[in-house]
């Protein structure tokens, strides 16, 4: 699973133009790649709108709706 940044720069955009896109502020795309902020559910869907993935294939997008969810990360179960 790539993360917000590894899945940026796969579709070849720059911070900016990648919060342009999604309607959020450079800042907050900053902070999001940095793990300075958990994103919103809107947050969420506008950048993975942006990036045209499923959610669930953003690293933070999946740990942020598992703990919104109360549930634990897919990818952190062992069997």
């Amino acid at each position: 699973m790539k993360t917000l940044r590894e899945w940026r720069i796969y579709r070849v955009l720059s911070g900016r133009d990648l919060a342009a896109a999604a309607r959020i502020t450079h800042k907050t795309l900053v902070d999001l790649e940095l793990g300075r902020r958990t994103p919103t559910f809107e947050t969420i869907r506008r950048l993975s709108d942006a990036l045209s993935v499923v959610p669930t294939e953003v690293e933070e997008f999946d740990d942020a709706l598992a703990r919104r969810s109360g549930k634990e990360r897919r990818n952190d179960v062992t069997g």
